[in-house]
Order: C-alpha cells, then structure tokens, then sequence
C-alpha cells in the first residue's frame, strides 16, 4: 500500500487543521488517563470540557471514513489535537519499506512533528522489562476504554500483528538460519521468558495476567504488544523525579521514524517546555528526503539492531558485528571500534587477524553461498534443512550472516594490508 500518494490524493493537513470540524478537547482526553504511577486517578472535566466531548463525537478518531489509510488517520489525528505535522508517511525505499518524508525543504531546527505531551503513553521506568512495559499499557487499554477508543489512529498505525520481528516474536524454526547458536539461544530466552510471566511463573511481575486484564491473552499476542514496547518506545528523564530516573514512552508517529547512525540521523527527537514532544531538523533536509533519528549506538552493528530491532544495514565499508568484536555482546556498545583496528590502533595485530579468521572459517557457509542463496541459484538442503529460503523474513537472516562474513573479511584484508607494511618497513 502506497501510503504516501493516499496522504497527497485526500488532504493537504495544513488546510485540513483549518477546515476539520471542531478539536477533541485536550482536556476531556487528559480527563481519560486513569492509570499513572501505578495507581488509578480520576479527574473531573468541567462543563465546558463536556460540551466540547459532546460535540466532538461526530469526529471521534473511531468514527472517521475506512477509506482513510492508518497513515492518513494518524496525522489528522495529531492535527485535530492541537499538533503539528509537516512530514508524510509511505514507502521509503525500493523493498517497501514504511517511513516518514519531508513534505516541504526543511531549515535547521525546523519542527517536523510537534506530538502534544496528552497523546503520549508514559510506562515504567527504562530498566524494567518489555513484559512488564507490556502488561502496564495492556492494563491501562483494559481499564479506560474510551482512552483506548480515543487512541484507535495510533494501534492502527502499528504493524499488525504477525508482522513485527524482533527477539520476542523470532520463529524458532528460522533461528538456525543466523548460524549463531548463542545469538539463537538468547532468542529463545527472551521467548521464555515471556511465555514464563503469561503463565505467572514471575509473581513479582504478574500473578495472574486474566485478572489484571480481564481478559484472556494469548501467547502471540502478548509477545506482539511485549516487541511493540521493546522496539519502538523511547526514553526520557523522568518529568515528576529529581533523581534522574529514566522513563520509557511511546510517541505515535516519532515511533514510525527509521534509524540512522549518528552521522545521518536528520532528525533529533527532545520533550520541549510545555511536555510536547518535537522531532526537529538537525540539518537542512529536502523535499521528500526521509526523515531518520539515531535509536541508539548499538543499532550500528548488524546483530545487535536485527535482535534489538529487527533491521540490518549494508553499510560501506561495513562494521564487525558487535559478537565478532573482543568480549562483544548482544546488549552493550561494543568496547572496540573500527578505528582499533586501522594501523597503530590496538587490534591491528597478528594475533587478532588470526582469530577473525578461524571465526570466518567456522561458517558452514561461505560469503559466496549465502550471496547465491538469496539470488535464487543452487540448493541448500545440507546447510538449511530445506531445499529454498522461504519468506522475506529468512532472506533477511541470510542476508545478515553474508553481511556478517563480508565485514570479517574486509577486516581481515585491512589487517593484512597493515601487517604486511609493517613486514616491509623493516
């Protein structure tokens, strides 16, 4: 679905902020949030606020045309509530990828999306786990319908179930595609895990989530909402603390941005004075440019952001996946860089050539093979348990091990480059 063209063909949103009928009140929508710091509030809406909830109802989000894409919703329900939008939403790339475009030339510090503080999903602390963040969000759906209705452009902005990929939605009968028992292993930890907390093995997290919710859960489904949290929310200082204490929130529409290394990240992510949320140009942009922010360092190597996040990039040159690194880990920024690893830098050594390449060796496949799987030629059966790659899905797990094998092997080329002028110095 070409979202994008849908955003130009139904509205242009700065005429429709004008033209839309009369705004939900934000305060009869921040009357709604019932569940914060762990205990149930009740606010009181004046008279006034009833009125205009009243006289809402004709553009309640829930009732807008099914013509309209989640796309289109989305960003005119941002405009209804006193936001800003100057970005649209669609296909980025050539493999269909979903993203957000500039709409106009943006300037230095230009707001691309101003998200009001009342559309925000505030969880728990950032420390706490992607089930606890899930089961708090599923609790707050379960006690406030009408929240729940008034957030209805947002839950249909996300991916729909079945198709985010992340650690805690992996099928396992994929995961010997990575050719990495550890990395595989840690998937089906978290997985564990997750079925553990549903069942109330983790009383300290939940001891029976059919009363929390009131409902039943199913398994999918809880992992679904449980990668929704751990992929897409953001971190911010705690407004109400002193202590520095960080939050995790969940902002529509800034979740939709794509990731860029810090050095093409276009676009930086800040809470403004009056709790807003801006996404704002960290250098001119152009018309249709896509718009990017930095996640974090660890989405730079590839098998930290495809367990993390479930992308990978084919970067040039390419960097060593953070496992390939010394004492790297799937969690942490990896403690060596690739500047270690240029000449006079600390990995530049024999013997670290030496064990990139006993690592490159115990692949089962070569960087060849994995190149010609994805292209369609020749068969696997051995190696795959299958006789074809099947899905894009799969293809993005080959495509990572080949990444994984180029990157060992240009490093390895570039130790011996080095070691080799060292041989002719002297």
């Amino acid at each position: 679905m070409n979202w994008r063209t849908n955003v130009r063909e139904f509205f242009n949103l700065r005429c429709f902020k004008v033209a839309m009928m009369r705004k939900l009140s934000l305060q009869v929508v921040a009357a709604l949030l019932v569940i914060s710091g762990g205990a149930q509030v009740a606010l009181s809406a004046t008279a006034d606020d009833q009125e205009h909830a009243e006289a809402s109802q004709a553009n309640n989000p829930g009732k807008m045309p099914n013509f309209w894409d989640p796309a289109t919703r989305l960003l005119m329900w941002i405009q209804q509530n006193e936001g800003l939008v100057d970005c649209e939403v669609g296909e980025v790339n050539a493999e269909g990828l979903r993203g957000v475009r500039a709409r106009r030339d943006m300037k230095l510090h230009q707001v691309a999306v101003k998200l009001p503080k009342v559309m925000a999903i505030t969880l728990k602390e950032w420390n706490v786990t992607s089930e606890e963040h899930a089961l708090w969000m599923l609790k707050k759906k379960a006690v406030n319908k009408d929240w729940d209705k008034i957030m209805g452009p947002y839950w249909a902005s996300l991916p729909p179930q079945g198709t985010i990929h992340t650690k805690e939605t992996y099928p396992r009968d994929s995961l010997d595609l990575l050719q990495d028992g550890s990395m595989a292993a840690f998937v089906r930890v978290h997985q564990d895990f997750t079925a553990n907390v549903l069942r109330g093995g983790k009383p300290h997290i939940v001891k029976n989530v059919k009363e929390e919710l009131e409902r039943d859960l199913s398994l999918d489904e809880f992992r679904y909402w449980t990668a929704v949290v751990s992929a897409y929310a953001f971190t911010f200082p705690d407004e109400a603390s002193d202590d520095g204490k960080q939050i995790r929130i969940m902002l529509p529409l800034l979740d939709l941005l794509n990731h860029g290394n810090e050095g093409e990240a276009n676009i930086g992510i800040m809470r403004d004075e009056d709790g807003s949320y801006l996404a704002y140009a960290k250098r001119p942009i152009k018309k249709g440019e896509e718009l990017v922010h930095a996640y974090n360092k660890v989405c730079e190597r590839n098998d930290q952001s495809l367990f993390h996040y479930g992308f990978i990039q084919d970067l040039d040159p390419p960097l060593l996946s953070a496992l390939d690194t010394p004492n790297g880990n799937l969690y942490d920024t990896a403690e060596y860089t690739e500047a270690d690893y240029e000449e006079g830098g600390s990995l530049a050594t024999a013997d670290e050539k030496k064990r990139l390449e006993e690592l490159l060796a115990s692949f089962p496949t070569t960087e060849a093979e994995d190149e010609k799987l994805l292209s369609g030629g020749g068969w696997m059966d051995k190696v795959l348990g299958k006789s074809k790659v099947e899905g894009e899905l799969e293809r993005m797990f080959v495509k990572f091990r080949m990444l994984r094998k180029k990157a060992l092997r240009v490093t390895i080329e570039k130790l011996a480059r080095i070691l080799e002028g060292d041989k002719a110095e002297l």
